[in-house]
């Protein structure tokens, strides 16, 4: 069984709606966790105690952290970064901290948590070749990019800390639930992916705000994780064409 988990039921609609033709053989459970860190590593622990899945893959919107990422972009992580575990040392400067976890009493400290390797190589192959939908007013089909996903409790949308955090880690997008996601499945040694597609770059232009003076992509919510739904039911056809 594939685990398949994102934040919002917008973003699960989008593969909800293709499920039932979208596997043969591999059973599929789509979770919606909530948004946020927390809500996230609830749902995962309560999946893998219970369930025990295959492969978990979470997919969903993320903000970028390159000039060239553009909406509709698709990230495939090959690595989950925490950005928010961090010291404040006294000069103020902040230290990243990574994730730290126990397995089978086994203390584990990491900058930051890869992608199963062979989960990585099922959906580059998945993706090869595949074509995208356009953002909504633009005319060049999204790309498929692999590499880290910086993830936490923060909208970052001073470019200069985008800039900042991308020059740290390489980080190619932000979102709040991979982590979580991610060091939860380590802890029970389930194979993890995460899939995000771009909604906004904050580089290019400042997110519109609600009249809280809070960024908000309510008027996005059709695109969001649209494109990242796409990706994940080809990656669930590849998997399950291989006999997992």
């Amino acid at each position: 069984m594939i685990a398949v988990i994102c934040a919002m039921e917008s973003e699960a609609e989008h593969l909800r709606r293709r499920l039932d033709e979208a596997h043969e053989s591999t059973p599929i459970d789509l979770i919606v966790s909530g948004i946020g860190l927390v809500n996230a590593a609830a749902a995962t622990a309560t999946l893998c105690v219970v369930e025990r899945p295959g492969a978990i893959v979470n997919y969903g919107c993320a903000g970028a952290h390159r000039d060239d990422l553009g909406p509709g972009d698709v990230v495939l992580g090959d690595r989950v970064v925490h950005v928010s575990s961090q010291i404040v040392l006294p000069s103020g400067e902040r230290k990243p901290m990574g994730f730290l976890f126990h397995v089978n009493e086994v203390r584990t400290e990491t900058d930051a948590i890869a992608t199963d390797p062979a989960l990585l190589a099922v959906a580059r192959h998945a993706v090869d070749g595949s074509a995208l939908p356009p953002w909504p007013g633009e005319t060049v089909a999204p790309r498929v990019v692999v590499g880290p996903i910086a993830s936490a409790d923060i909208w970052t949308q001073h470019g200069e800390s985008i800039r900042t955090l991308h020059d740290l880690h390489g980080s190619l997008c932000e979102e709040m639930e991979a982590a979580a996601i991610a060091q939860v499945a380590a802890i029970h040694g389930v194979p993890f992916l995460a899939v995000k597609d771009i909604s906004n770059n904050e580089l290019r232009r400042a997110t519109e705000a609600t009249a809280r003076g809070l960024p908000s992509l309510e008027s996005l919510r059709p695109e969001l994780g649209r494109r990242a739904a796409l990706v994940v039911e080809a990656i669930v056809r590849e998997w399950s064409s291989a006999g997992r």
